[in-house]
Parts: C-alpha cells; structure tokens; sequence
C-alpha cells in the first residue's frame, strides 16, 4: 500500500508534465489555447499576434507606427543601426527586458522607433510612453472632472504584448513616491506575465537606483543591457 509521502511524489512529476506539455509552442510560457484553432499548440497571445500579422496592410502599419514614433523616426529601420545593437535586439529572447542608456543624442530614440517598426511588422501589439508625461497624466485622473481612473491608463501597459518606456528618470533628484510606485507597479506585473519592456534613460542602473530604489534597478538588471555612446548625433546635424 502506497503511503501519503509516496503519493505526493508520484503525483508531482506527472502534474509537472503536464503543465510542460500544456506549454505554448511558439512562446513557451503560456498555455495552449483551449479551444481548436487552426493554429494549433498556440497560447491566445500568440494565436493574436499571428491573426493581427496576415491581417495588416502597409497603410495600417504605417499607420500605428506613425502613432507610436511620430513623422521624425517613422523612417527608423533596425537595418540602419550599428551591427551590434542591432544584433543585440534581434537576438532578444521572449520575454526579455531590454535596458538602454547613454548621453543625449547618441541614437537611443532612433533605436528604439526601429524595434517598434519591427515588432509592429510582425503582429505585435506595442503601446510607447514617455515616463514623466505619463506620470502627469496619471495624476490628472485624480481631478473630480476626470472620467478616467488610474487603473485605467496604468492597467493596460500591464498587459500589452510591448510597452516602451522612453527617458526614465529625467528628474535630477529622487523620484515620488508616486512615480516609484507607478513605475513598480507596471514593471513587476509585466515581468510577472513574461511580457517584455523597453527602457531608454540618459541614466544607468546605479543612478536609477538612486532615483528609484534598489527594488527597481534589481529589475532592471535582468534586462538585456545597451550602452550607447558616440556624440550628440542632434548637434552634428
């Protein structure tokens, strides 16, 4: 007779594989989707991201592009950028994070409207904010006129396919309380959900830290990350 201890043992590997074969075969960390589509052994995410591609059009792409980047990057390709950021970024693995940082003007904007254009280009849903605007428009929900709640602008970021954060931590000094929680609330829950973000700062980790606090740059640290360098590429213009 089997006894609870060796029950236990027996059930969990067979629970393990279960779930392991239950894995989505493109992405690897959701679960197949339930019900049969023609894309079989998919997660729902995945199976979106595959529809929303054979369902684009160049004026529809151009389009949300224009949208996220604005006419001065719309022409931003990865094929332009040197061979080692860009290899960097096309070698990202699902769900990795990617960290960018360096002085002003040294091509951190123009790299990452490049990777938008691509992700876009393959199906991907991509929401792009610039950190200390957002911060502002959060705050605005607080007014007694506004019709839109902070879970409403915050809770979204939390589950689109990518979400880039452009110039996090402008401020000279240490951020709010508000900006802090802000910031941790979107980036745990997405790394929670495998769900990569994208972040440029004229700051490095240590100094985000500073700004932040150590719970934010030891997220930061699990992002693949870029150093950029080189002259304002603005000025030379």
């Amino acid at each position: 007779m089997e006894i609870p201890g060796q029950l236990e043992q027996a059930v969990k590997p067979n629970l393990s594989a279960s779930l392991s074969a239950n894995r989505c075969e493109r992405c690897g960390y959701g679960l197949k989707h339930k019900d049969r589509t023609r894309v079989r052994g998919w997660c729902k995410r995945c199976i979106e991201v595959w529809e929303r591609r054979q369902a684009l059009t160049e004026e529809k792409t151009e389009r949300s592009i224009l949208g996220l980047v604005g006419s001065l990057y719309l022409d931003a390709k990865l094929d332009d950028l040197d061979d080692a950021v860009r290899g960097e970024l096309l070698a990202l693995e699902n769900g990795q994070d990617v960290f960018m940082f360096g002085p002003v003007g040294t091509g951190k904007t123009y790299a990452m409207a490049a990777l938008i254009r691509h992700y876009i280009n393959e199906g991907y849903e991509v929401k792009r904010i610039n950190f200390d605007d957002f911060c502002v428009q959060v705050r605005s929900t607080m007014s007694p006129a506004s019709k839109k709640t902070e879970w409403d602008l915050i809770e979204p970021l939390k589950d689109v396919d990518k979400l880039f954060i452009d110039d996090l931590g402008l401020r000279g000094k240490q951020e709010s309380d508000f900006s802090y929680v802000t910031l941790y609330s979107i980036l745990n829950k997405r790394q929670e959900r495998r769900l990569p973000t994208f972040i440029s700062s004229n700051k490095g980790i240590e100094q985000l830290g500073l700004s932040f606090d150590a719970r934010v740059a030891s997220r930061l640290r699990t992002a693949v990350i870029i150093e950029m360098t080189g002259p304002d590429r603005r000025r030379a213009k």
